[in-house]
């Protein structure tokens, strides 16, 4: 009788090292998923209507000053602040992030023109601005590539306002002296029609002169009426 109570003794202490055991392992496992079997970070919250409300105001606000290029300055109501200020209250909001990336490539945009028009200041500013938003976006290193090409430029520009159809003539066959295969050219004019002259002027120009391929041109609204030469040099 006394070794079947001892028997029987063992058996509820060992039945229940096991449920301490296994209860051990469910607290565990709770504390690591959680309640309901998440993987353990914490939900975002559900927004309010009026949160959702405010999201809306200041997507749309963000959009008109974007499509007003007003991009960060001032500050205030920039594009950049306006969707920054919706990632506060919704971090995974793809119209914001778009935004921001749009962002960064309208600066970029930006720089590649100031430099096509020889102000590297303006291209440079235009860079550090994209690149201080996100500086892991794709396009920053070929934009800062070309910026520098430019930068390295050797420019030439003539003032065809006012020209006769002649002097016109002589004055585009001394633009294109030297000219090699890696010169572009910038047409200034004060309207697109005035701009498409000048360039039919210019390729008649290379047709005169026996180049063998068209003048690769860029064309801008501006005065006085000009045409520049951009020639990139070429490694030793």
């Amino acid at each position: 009788m006394h070794l079947d109570c001892d028997a029987n003794l063992a058996a509820v202490m060992k039945a229940k090292n096991h449920a301490l055991i296994f209860f051990a392992l469910c607290s565990l496992c709770w504390g690591c998923t959680g309640p309901h079997g998440g993987s353990g970070a914490e939900p975002l919250p559900r927004l309010s209507a009026a949160e959702q409300q405010r999201l809306q105001t200041l997507l749309f606000a963000a959009e008109d000053a974007f499509a007003k290029d007003h991009l960060g300055f001032p500050v205030q109501g920039s594009a950049l602040q306006l969707f920054r200020s919706v990632l506060l209250i919704d971090p995974n909001n793809t119209a914001a992030h778009r935004g921001l990336e749009q962002i960064v490539e309208r600066y970029l945009a930006l720089a590649i023109d100031a430099a096509k028009q020889g102000n590297g200041s303006t291209a440079q500013s235009m860079l550090k601005r994209g690149s201080l938003i996100d500086p892991a976006h794709p396009s920053i290193a070929a934009a800062a590539e070309f910026v520098a090409a430019m930068d390295k430029s050797a420019r030439k520009t003539v003032v065809v306002q006012g020209l006769s159809p002649a002097g016109l003539s002589r004055t585009i066959d001394r633009l294109l002296v030297d000219a090699s295969a890696t010169c572009r050219f910038v047409i200034a004019a004060a309207n697109d029609a005035k701009a498409r002259m000048l360039y039919q002027a210019l390729r008649a120009g290379f047709l005169r002169n026996q180049y063998q391929h068209r003048p690769r041109a860029a064309t801008m609204i501006s005065t006085p009426e000009r045409l520049e030469r951009v020639c990139t040099y070429e490694p030793d």
